[in-house]
């Protein structure tokens, strides 16, 4: 298995049904194991695009969203819609890809700090180095993106990384249920703050 292969399955074992996006050269691994798994791909002519779709998915059904862009000017096109997210509120995983980082023949080409760029705007932001850390990341990154106040995460997925063998699978998944009230408690609260002669 490769770390494409590896991250398609992380994204199934976290319940990932559509991906909305635009596919390049650097994001073809993924593409090839998306294209044999359960998750349909929506495609859509822009990326901006794609980043609204899988914002207003995560706010509507409150599981992230998840989008996808190639590198340079694709990743950039994202930044409108992970704004979008982060200011909405919305739980969604922007995923772009990168140029091989160990080792590239074409240099610098359409390559930018992508990371760096969406520190400001998402919950987390991280480059795979190593597909061995897929499962931890993938785990932490929906685990973020609904927590405390939902919003964008980003992950950068390098052409060499989603290259690279692994032998390794998904860490299991725990969704999050949040405690409710007993409902004598909430009737007892509701009194209080009717008698409340100053009430928040």
């Amino acid at each position: 298995m490769n770390g494409a292969e590896l991250l398609v399955q992380c994204l199934e074992n976290e319940g990932v049904k559509i991906i909305f996006g635009i596919p390049g050269e650097e994001n073809l691994a993924f593409l090839e194991a998306l294209r044999n798994s359960k998750i349909r791909l929506i495609l859509t002519r822009h990326e901006q695009a794609a980043g609204f779709m899988a914002a207003t998915y995560g706010r509507l059904t409150g599981n992230p969203g998840v989008c996808l862009s190639t590198l340079g000017p694709g990743a950039t096109n994202f930044v409108t819609a992970v704004s979008y997210g982060l200011l909405g509120g919305m739980p969604v995983v922007f995923i772009t890809g990168q140029k091989p980082i160990k080792k590239s023949k074409q240099g610098r080409f359409q390559i930018l700090d992508v990371v760096r760029m969406m520190e400001p705007l998402t919950k987390f932001t991280k480059q795979v180095v190593n597909a061995g850390t897929i499962p931890a990341m993938i785990r932490d990154m929906f685990r973020i993106a609904v927590n405390g106040k939902s919003g964008p995460v980003h992950i950068e997925l390098p052409e060499d990384i989603a290259a690279e063998e692994i032998d390794s699978k998904p860490f299991e998944t725990h969704k999050l249920h949040y405690p409710v009230a007993a409902p004598e408690a909430i009737l007892q609260a509701a009194e209080l703050i009717k008698q409340a002669r100053y009430p928040l």
